[in-house]
């Protein structure tokens, strides 16, 4: 409780606080931005509240604090970081894979042969190189030649269309594609030089000398994504960004020559470049799964390989069990929120770690090697940069320790940027000029510093670690009041058993024809009302829940969840069972397509 007195014309605050509610930090924070606010209007009353400035001298002096330490950059080649280990320990494990394994001593050797006949076909600096493989020991061998001819790769997925794959050559003009014998014919007009890589056709390249004048700042990769745009977003990376976060995470999480990393992820993913490169610039080993996606082989193949650390969304580690993969010590989950379940069903048999990042930083931007019930959205502490929050309509403008703003990423691990101008956007992306306010804090890193823009919502806590608040665009406006999708969702998920999913969004709101509604889009693993499961990928089944189906009291529960929680506004007025939820190549939720296919049912079902 806020209790304001007046003392002979002189104002005074006091605010009475529950502790286990709002920490003492907090409330002193609170009374600080209170008297700014206060002495800002009484300096300059035609200031419209928008435009305050809600940040204290010391909330300065805590974000100061908090992003006082950036890591160096690592001006190294990716490919000499393994190389290391081929001298040190050649005969040490580097792959355990379904079709090979393979030890450093190998590895290099089969890598060297590659990358001089690459070197032969005109490969080298920033020449880009596509590559599609299934999981497998030689998509490895192929990404560290590429490597070491000096080019850049290109993952791509079989399952890509056309249209996808011809944006990505015409963009990178790629000449080149390395890709397994089952995937060559299928390639063969797509570039000049399809090259079917198999460990025949390796033992056969001719070993010597490779020169090559690739440099630490030079591509090591492009990554494509989807993008929120919906057109394929390039993002290089180069070697001295990547070089530099494998170390600092390898350092974080104590990987070493012991470390056996399960590759989760399929090879066109960014966190499938974090899985081989993590496991062999440690010295470790990089176990390599069979193409099976069930969850049956995922665990027959982390106990064939004896794998002990590995990356998941949460969506995939909540359907495991520990006892039944007893080699894993180590879970890093990351790309999705982590729920107190699988909080309580892993936590006590493995270090776990929730990792967040994007694909504009190198392997990740933040780690919480101690989640806690209730704060599962914590990300804590830093990896190799650090964390700035910024007012989400503008990065010149801080904001108060404990606010919500926009997150923004300092440090070496950032890409170089986008390969062009398809992928840009108003309000997110790499920042031409350092924000003043951050240049003001640290000086000496005013003018080598880059700054990304993330489109993420988070909060400092006043123990310096960040809490993730959802996306910028999550955020809804709904008959004049704001509603944050993820916030809804998140309470909805305490209803839900695992693997099922809510996802929240606005349909009707079309030039102001119809009135827009919330409405909670609810996906069951188990398919109560029988929905079409097979259906292509730009169609689903919807089905509104009323009395009639028989889910409605888990809708019930869903809304007293939602009413004892929340405000009215952010109550969904309609729940839609659905088939599915898209996903991006990334496996991420699909927002934008979701909303799409769903506005186009829900406008057809107001006709009828």
């Amino acid at each position: 409780m806020l209790n304001v007195t007046n003392d002979n014309g002189k104002l005074h605050a006091s605010l009475a606080f529950s502790s286990p509610e709002m920490s003492k930090a907090f409330a002193t924070s609170l009374l600080h931005s209170l008297n700014k606010v206060i002495a800002s209007i009484y300096r300059s009353p035609e200031t419209s509240l928008g435009d305050l400035d809600l940040c204290s001298d010391l909330d300065l002096i805590l974000v100061q604090k908090f992003t006082k330490e950036v890591s160096v950059s690592h001006e190294v080649l990716l490919h000499d970081m393994t190389l290391e280990h081929a001298r040190l320990t050649p005969d040490a494990p580097a792959i355990c894979s379904w079709d090979g394994d393979f030890t450093y001593r190998e590895l290099d050797d089969l890598k060297s042969r590659l990358a001089l006949y690459l070197t032969d076909l005109g490969v080298g600096p920033e020449t880009f190189v596509l590559r599609c493989f299934e999981k497998s020991s030689f998509a490895i061998i192929a990404r560290l030649a590429i490597l070491k001819a000096g080019g850049a790769y290109i993952s791509i997925d079989a399952s890509d269309p056309p249209i996808f794959l011809d944006s990505v050559v015409n963009r990178v003009d790629a000449k080149i594609m390395l890709t397994s014998p089952e995937y060559a014919s299928k390639y063969a007009s797509l570039v000049s030089n399809v090259i079917s890589i198999a460990a025949d056709m390796l033992k056969d390249l001719l070993m010597g000398s490779l020169s090559s004048t690739v440099q630490p700042g030079n591509a090591c990769l492009i990554l494509f994504t989807s993008g929120s745009t919906g057109k394929p977003k390039g993002i290089i990376q180069e070697h001295r960004s990547y070089a530099t976060a494998v170390r600092d995470y390898n350092k974080v999480l104590g990987l070493g020559r012991h470390s056996r990393v399960f590759q989760f992820d399929d090879n066109a993913f960014d966190i499938s470049n974090n899985d081989y490169l993590t496991a062999l610039t440690a010295g470790g080993c990089c176990c390599v799964s069979t193409p099976e996606k069930a969850i049956s082989g995922l665990i027959e193949n982390i106990n064939l390989t004896n794998a002990n650390m590995s990356f998941m969304t949460p969506t995939i580690a909540i359907q495991l069990s520990p006892k039944d993969i007893p080699s894993l010590k180590l879970l890093c989950v990351g790309g999705e929120p982590m729920s107190n379940d699988l909080l309580i069903k892993w936590g006590p048999h493995v270090k776990l770690v929730n990792q967040y990042g994007m694909g504009e930083a190198a392997t990740f931007c933040a780690y919480n090697d101690n989640p806690k019930l209730g704060h599962n959205a914590v990300v804590g502490k830093y990896g190799s940069g650090t964390i700035w929050i910024a007012n989400p309509s503008s990065p010149e403008r801080p904001v108060p320790v404990g606010a919500v703003g926009e997150i923004l990423i300092e440090g070496p691990h950032l890409a170089r940027g986008y390969l062009d101008d398809l992928c840009q956007k108003p309000d997110v992306g790499f920042l031409n000029i350092v924000p003043r306010w951050i240049a003001d804090l640290h000086p000496s890193r005013a003018t080598s510093s880059r700054i990304y823009r993330s489109g993420d919502l988070g909060r400092y806590r006043h123990d310096g670690t960040v809490e993730h608040m959802g996306r910028k665009d999550t955020l809804l406006k709904l008959n004049g009041g704001r509603v944050e999708a993820t916030e809804v969702e998140c309470i909805i998920r305490k209803t839900l058993s695992p693997g099922d999913l809510a996802v929240v969004d606005i349909l009707g709101e079309i030039d102001g024809i119809h009135d827009p509604i919330l409405v909670a889009f609810v996906y069951l693993v188990d398919n109560p009302a029988n929905l079409l499961s097979e259906i292509s990928d730009y169609e689903m089944s919807f089905l509104p829940i009323t009395n009639r189906v028989r889910v409605n009291s888990l809708v019930e529960e869903m809304r007293n969840e939602v009413y004892t929680t929340l405000p009215k506004h952010m109550m969904p007025s309609l729940f839609l069972l659905v088939n599915r939820i898209p996903r991006t190549r990334s496996n991420k939720l699909d927002r934008r397509q979701l909303r799409q296919i769903a506005q186009k049912w829900y406008m057809g079902s107001l006709s009828v």
